[in-house]
């Protein structure tokens, strides 16, 4: 219990401090990056720093795996330097236990990055999406449950469904006159973006006078519009950047409808293999690090730690991406990497005393 205290102690500290200056290295970049958009609408300095600010949880999950490579390659590196692994290894402490201690450690992490993840990250980064949408344009666009509410001049228009591939279905645009008064509302079962106009297919449009409403319909008609798939995708949230919960349903729906659910069944499988990933990376530094080894410097190992972590990072997104082009099972794409890194570890670990 005391050694499973002070190696959690440690270990948290050094992966909260990894974590801490990649974030703020990333967010620096973001920032920077950011600042090239501005003078676009009323997008200035002061919303860059806000959108930086609300995408912080999400940088905390994306870089939290190579945080714990670096945080236990310090931290291991740190008792072996100090010869204390050694000692800890000699007074009959072994791999197994101390792979148990690093484990407990690992659950109190992935309690967390999964309250953030579902919990916080998804909703902060809608909002910085909406944010830099209403704030780069002249058009109102916000996400709720009745879908994605934009507005055009005159027009407010409401889409249901975004589709990955560009498309909208399940759209419904009001038109009001000079007056603020409805003159007609046009519902189109789907439209596609092509060559700066939508085309709008299965059109029901009702025009509505003080005198009579009627009611035409159409195949096909061209609509231009302020609104950009550009514009739609700022407040749209990928995949990736869902709730579990969230996912599940996008993905009933959309087998309902007949349509892929390729990249939603990867980002599905990838939020499932997180905690393995996470504990993958905390272990792999006990295979790594030779408490009777020479003495390493702390910045030789954080520099392997965050090349392991990138390294296993660019493995995961490269095996994600055939499954995809290739039309493999998602489940099998998404876990090969973690599940071969565990294996490695397993053996390395067992085959120690």
């Amino acid at each position: 219990m005391i050694l499973d205290r002070y190696i959690g102690r440690n270990l948290i500290a050094n992966i909260a401090l990894a974590l801490f200056v990649l974030v703020t290295i990333f967010a620096f970049f973001t920032l920077v990056d950011q600042l090239g958009d501005t003078g676009r609408g009323q997008y200035g300095v002061v919303q860059v720093l806000q959108y930086v600010a609300l995408i912080l949880p999400r940088l905390m999950i994306e870089l939290l795996p190579i945080a714990c490579v670096v945080g236990s390659m310090t931290t291991l590196g740190m008792l072996t330097n100090s010869s204390e692994l050694a000692v800890i290894r000699t007074s009959g402490v072994s791999k197994k236990k101390l792979a148990l201690s690093i484990i407990k450690t690992g659950v109190l992490i992935i309690i967390i990055s999964f309250i953030i993840s579902e919990f916080i990250s998804p909703k902060t980064e809608r909002s910085a999406q909406k944010l830099k949408s209403i704030a780069q344009t002249d058009e109102i666009s916000t996400k709720t449950k009745h879908g994605l509410w934009s507005r055009d001049g005159r027009s407010f228009i409401n889409i249901k469904t975004v589709l990955l591939d560009g498309k909208i279905e399940d759209v419904t645009i009001f038109e009001f006159d000079e007056d603020n008064i409805l003159k007609s509302r046009i519902q189109a079962r789907e439209a596609a973006y092509d060559d700066g106009k939508w085309l709008l297919e299965g059109l029901v449009q009702t025009k509505i006078s003080r005198e009579k409403i009627t009611e035409h319909r159409f195949k096909k008609a061209e609509w231009q519009a302020l609104l950009s798939p550009e514009v739609i995708n700022m407040v749209t949230v990928r995949p990736q950047l869902l709730s579990l919960y969230g996912l599940v349903q996008y993905i009933d729906y959309l087998r309902a409808n007949d349509q892929s659910t390729v990249l939603y069944e990867q980002a599905f499988w990838s939020k499932l293999m997180s905690p393995f990933l996470i504990i993958a990376m905390l272990l792999l530094a006990l295979c790594l690090v030779k408490p009777e080894g020479r003495s390493v410097s702390i910045g030789q190992r954080v520099f392997i730690g965050a090349m392991l972590g990138i390294l296993f990072h660019l493995l995961n997104q490269v095996s994600g991406h055939i499954g995809v082009v290739y039309g493999l099972p998602a489940i099998i794409c998404v876990s090969l990497p973690t599940t071969l890194i565990l294996i490695y570890i397993y053996y390395a670990i067992a085959k120690q005393p």
